[in-house]
């Protein structure tokens, strides 16, 4: 039967590729969006694997599907600023026109912060489909027909591991699915212990660099008619000594957007360089709280550490036979856990290592909309023959992707080579 295995479009495929992210923004604006990108996938043919081989066992780690912002604020403040301002007389021709569009984007909103959207629903589905239509030998009743699956308790990632799970038993009815959503698994969930070591230090250091490299006052005055009078009152209601904050809210709910089908959008709002240069200072920020970079990244990595540990030791019961009937291994939680996962693994493109000294430079080695999208995913298969010998592909949102393994069979690796690398990888000191 024919194949296809989806291949994401969504920002740069190859660090190598000659476009850079600013054409591509320029290009797309959804490219702004860093981790609210939504999920996009186009069509391409399936590798097919060594002759003699045949997939087995699926180690999955999924970010939950597209959502709302998380703080509710972030849909409440702009729109009673406009609207007070509106009031006032304060808006000009675009301002008004852009109250009503928050207004309707903040009424759809009300009381959803952090929820799933119902395109995040459907982009779980369509990536447990072609999971299951793909590898089907996984799923064949021989193999076993256990899956077990883990959830951090956050709804939007249990209902996202809900929509998967049920795709999946959809196609394959004879599946036996157990679920686990607690506390009890959050260091493969959700592993963000040492990230609290460093977090409020690597915010600050973030959100003080944004706040002087960005120049909102054409943007301001694009929005209302009285530069004084909107400085006053975004102040007031962002309680901020400046208005950057605004224009910082205003870039997040106009990449949120395509996380939905019908919400108006609010691209025009932004020139093409101002859009470039809210992601570029978005970047920096997951960059130095979640990234790999020189002065946290050791630090963060360490929590990374924990699942890529739990993908190697589940695997071993797997294959040695410890989990009888077990084909398939799925986790489901957030991007603060495939950040430092693809970085300790080194995978291309995802663990460019900069000090806040050169923190301009990080377009050119780091970008968060290729590497962590809506509903990122991370996939280890596992390929075995008759004589019991195992590869591995691992995927990066269902595309291959490079790591410093030997191969002779790229995208295949030896899984005991792969293995002995992951382990490594997981050692105290390795970066």
């Amino acid at each position: 039967m024919k194949r296809f295995l989806i291949i994401i479009a969504i920002a740069i495929s190859s660090p190598a590729m000659a476009q850079s992210i600013r054409e591509q923004i320029a290009a797309n604006p959804n490219l702004a969006g860093g981790i609210y990108t939504a999920y996009m996938v186009t069509e391409q043919k399936a590798v097919a694997a060594p002759k003699g081989y045949k997939p087995f066992y699926i180690s999955h780690y999924g970010r939950h599907g597209s959502r709302y912002q998380t703080a509710q604020e972030k849909y409440d403040q702009p729109a009673v600023l406009l609207e007070q301002a509106h009031k006032d007389g304060k808006l000009t021709a675009l301002g008004v026109d852009l109250m009503h569009r928050v207004r309707v984007i903040a009424d759809d909103a009300h009381m959803r912060a952090g929820d799933l959207s119902q395109r995040g629903e459907r982009e779980l589905k369509g990536i447990a489909e072609r999971m299951a239509t793909l590898y089907p030998e996984v799923f064949a009743e021989r193999n076993g027909n256990h899956i077990t699956c883990f959830s951090s308790p956050s709804v939007r990632s249990v209902i996202s591991m809900a929509a998967f799970t049920e795709r999946l038993k959809e196609i394959h009815p004879k599946l036996s699915i157990t679920r686990y959503a607690s506390q009890h698994d959050i260091d493969i969930t959700r592993p963000e212990k040492n990230m609290d070591i460093f977090y409020k230090t690597a915010r600050k250091m973030a959100k003080d660099y944004q706040q002087q490299q960005t120049d909102d006052k054409a943007f301001v005055c694009r929005i209302f008619n009285d530069y004084d009078y909107a400085k006053e009152l975004i102040c007031k209601i962002y309680n901020s000594t400046d208005t950057h904050l605004f224009m910082g809210n205003m870039h997040d709910l106009a990449m949120i957007i395509q996380n939905f089908d019908t919400l108006p959008s609010l691209h025009d709002i932004f020139t093409e360089e101002e859009r470039y240069h809210m992601w570029h200072l978005f970047n920096i920020r997951r960059y130095l709280t979640y990234g790999p970079s020189a002065d946290f990244g050791d630090i963060r990595n360490q929590d990374g550490k924990l699942l890529l540990r739990d993908i190697v030791e589940r695997a071993d019961k797997v294959i040695s036979g410890a989990e009888k009937g077990e084909v398939a291994t799925l986790r489901f939680g957030h991007d603060s856990a495939v950040i430092p996962l693809l970085a300790i693994l080194h995978a291309e493109g995802c663990d460019g290592r900069l000090a806040f000294a050169d923190i301009e430079r990080l377009p050119e080695v780091w970008c968060d909309s290729r590497i962590t999208s809506m509903s990122v995913n991370v996939q280890f298969i596992f390929y075995r023959n008759k004589s019991g010998d195992i590869l591995t592909r691992v995927l990066h949102s269902e595309r291959d992707i490079r790591l410093p393994v030997a191969t002779e069979s790229y995208p295949f690796y030896k899984w005991e080579d792969l293995r002995s690398y992951c382990l490594a990888q997981c050692h105290p000191n390795a970066r």
